[in-house]
């Protein structure tokens, strides 16, 4: 009777691991801890509070370099999907981001969390360039969040590393570079890390990278970046010979934009099929002008602070952290 009992608990056991190994995993291993302070994280998270509650999942903004969270998306991305009931939140990045990105990536998976928690649903995670890269290398090495997270949609990020990352390597030894720059170079240890010899992202998330072959920073010898296991999609593969968007384009280029929608509203990555090949002659999406006017200070500011905070420079990468060599 005993080994009976046994052997059915066991088979018990063994199914339930079959049929929930992601959410088995996240409860067992939530990563490596987050060594900044959690009352410095909280300070990165931003969500308006007059958002009604839509039964929608919240959308996540992550900025590219030198951007705070909302300066790239209030006036576009966060007043499009407002419109269609998806409320927004975003993160803002210590140093604007030049910092080391294992440091600034931190802010993600606890903004990440955080969502999740408070809504009690996944969350929809937006990265334009280095945002892109900061919700994939959360979704890489933090087990719990595969789990929490419906969509990643990144636009423009170079998961193959940047031409600009790699031309600050010749003066790194004279006058310093911020860290991520030096991150960002092809081949960096980040880089080969994130990408992983080509492993696919965690299963869970459905994953959509955009990308534009007209992107003069991340397109190198006509290669664009792609994601392991993500539907990497160039608008290109829909407007075929378009020399546009720019890498800063993609912030308001319209086929982007409903690729990007088209991922967080249906379910399983974007389907360049959906899309309307008309929507190839207009350029820009539509812009909430009275957003755009309340972000004009802080974007009129970014050069001097980006010039304060990417400081200190370093000589040479961050080195690899435990977990992710």
């Amino acid at each position: 009777m005993r080994l009976r009992t046994w052997a059915a608990g066991l088979a018990t056991a063994l199914l339930t691991l079959a049929l929930f190994p992601a959410s088995a995993q996240a409860d067992t291993d939530p990563g490596p801890p987050l060594e900044t302070p959690v009352a410095e994280l909280a300070k990165g998270l931003h969500c308006p509070t007059d958002q009604p509650d839509t039964g929608k999942p919240t959308v996540l903004f992550i900025p590219g370099t030198g951007f705070k969270g909302e300066e790239p998306y209030a006036w576009n991305y966060m007043a499009e999907l407002k419109k269609t009931g998806y409320p927004s939140c975003w993160v803002d990045y210590p140093g604007r981001g030049l910092r080391d990105m294992q440091e600034t990536v931190e802010y993600v998976v606890y903004a990440t969390r955080t969502v999740h928690e408070r809504t009690g649903r996944k969350v929809d995670l937006v990265g334009h360039s280095q945002g892109g890269l900061q919700a994939a290398w959360a979704l890489r090495f933090w087990p719990d969040l595969a789990a929490k997270v419906d969509d990643v949609v990144t636009l423009g990020a170079p998961f193959q590393g940047t031409s600009i990352g790699s031309a600050c390597l010749p003066l790194s030894q004279v006058t310093g570079c911020p860290a991520a720059s030096l991150q960002f170079a092809r081949h960096s240890n980040w880089t080969r890390a994130l990408t992983a010899n080509g492993t696919p992202m965690p299963a869970g998330p459905s994953y959509t990278s955009i990308y534009s072959l007209a992107d003069e920073s991340v397109v190198i010898d006509g290669e664009p970046s792609v994601l392991p296991g993500a539907r990497n999609i160039g608008v290109q593969d829909i407007c075929p010979g378009r020399a546009w968007p720019s890498h800063m384009g993609l912030v308001v280029d319209l086929v982007s934009y409903e690729l990007a929608a088209d991922a967080i509203g249906h379910s399983g990555p974007a389907d360049p099929g959906r899309i309307d090949r008309a929507d190839c002659a207009t350029l820009l999406m539509p812009l909430n002008t009275e957003e755009a006017v309340k972000t004009l200070p802080s974007l009129l500011s970014l050069p001097l602070d980006v010039l304060i905070h990417s400081r200190p420079w370093v000589r040479e990468e961050p080195p690899l952290r435990p977990y992710a060599r």
